[in-house]
């Protein structure tokens, strides 16, 4: 089952997951993981919002009928927009975010260098992009209408 040369691939996994464990990029989300994880306030937010969240999934079962529909609707998003906008909240967003591109890139760079025809998530950012419409970074020359 495993030859020489999947063990050298394997090796090389390795070797390229450290290195981006070593990036700054993901120094950064490490750091501002462990910064959201201490901020208190942070943490209230997020409780307070999925004790929201509870109350929103009760009255989903109804949907618009439930005579809470609206008030509870709008508390939810109100107490999500309050965590989401918190800075710690919003730097770690940041940082992820930025760490998802890396990793995007670095799968992209794999497959297209396997094969042109190996399928990657087109549902990144990374592939929006002017020009194509069909999702495969402009490989395929269509035009977007």
């Amino acid at each position: 089952m495993f030859d020489e040369d999947l063990v050298k691939v394997l090796d090389e996994t390795d070797v390229l997951a450290e290195m981006i464990q070593q990036s700054d990029i993901y120094q950064n989300y490490l750091s501002a993981k462990k910064n959201l994880d201490n901020d208190e306030v942070a943490q209230r937010y997020y409780l307070t919002f999925l004790k929201s969240k509870e109350q929103y999934d009760e009255v989903m079962r109804f949907g618009r009928y439930h005579p809470d529909y609206q008030a509870v609707m709008l508390e939810t998003r109100r107490q999500k927009r309050v965590y989401d906008m918190h800075e710690t909240v919003v730097i770690f967003k940041q940082c992820e975010y930025e760490l998802q591109l890396l990793l995007d890139e670095v799968v992209t760079i794999l497959a297209s260098s396997v094969s042109a025809h190996v399928k990657v998530d087109a549902g990144t950012p990374l592939f929006n992009q002017p020009g194509c419409g069909c999702g495969s970074g402009n490989a395929c020359q269509c035009q977007k209408r």
